[in-house]
């Protein structure tokens, strides 16, 4: 079945009459990406504008910042919603059998918000202070794009945590950040090149060198 007619299903079980669609975060839910889209080619070298939700900066760094935020408080939103993903799945059947629902995603998922902070910390260390204040901001807006979806019940908030995924770019973009900017190995201080020794005079003439 769609994963779109599964959530209309699910947000009807939930309440019989005419309800409204799950309250899914906008800025994803217009572009209809799903968690399997986001992982589909997270390898590919052009970016697509369309693959920016609204509000998220444009830049790799501010941009990582936003996934990191937006990821890290979905990973908190699967606690409070996992009794109805739950109930969902009894409702309407689940190919895949585990003890916890999705948690094979979630570990996926727990491995990317650690390649994002990883990311993070590199382009922290060489950007100016008032880049990385725009990368924090960044972050919290990640943290709010839930905000309404948060307020609504819970099953509607578990059929919004259903249909979001993280555009495919937040890998390309961290990948970029991780590669490209100079910086020490992780957890070591960052340490400028060191210029180059002066050459020596030449010897005098007569001189032994």
């Amino acid at each position: 079945m769609p994963l779109a007619a599964l959530l209309a299903l699910s947000v009807l079980a939930a309440d019989p009459a005419s309800a409204p669609p799950p309250a899914t975060p906008a800025p994803l839910a217009a572009q209809g990406l799903s968690r399997s889209t986001a992982l589909a080619a997270p390898d590919q070298d052009s970016d697509d504008e369309n693959d920016i939700p609204t509000n998220a900066p444009k830049d790799d760094y501010g941009f990582v910042a936003w996934c990191y935020g937006a990821l890290d408080e979905y990973l908190d939103i699967y606690e409070v919603v996992k009794p109805d993903l739950k109930d969902i799945d009894k409702l309407f059947g689940s190919p895949v059998v585990e003890a916890q629902p999705y948690s094979q995603d979630i570990a996926e998922d727990r491995k990317a918000l650690k390649r994002f902070g990883v990311a993070l910390a590199v382009a922290r260390r060489t950007s100016p202070p008032p880049v990385v204040e725009q990368a924090e901001e960044a972050i919290r807006s990640g943290h709010a794009m839930w905000s309404l979806a948060k307020a609504q019940p819970h099953r509607r908030l578990a059929d919004a945590w259903l249909f979001w995924g993280l555009p495919p770019r937040c890998d390309r973009a961290a990948k970029r950040l991780r590669t490209h900017t100079a910086a020490p190995e992780d957890g070591a201080p960052a340490v400028a090149p060191q210029a180059p020794a002066p050459a020596a005079d030449p010897p005098a003439a007569g001189q032994n060198p």
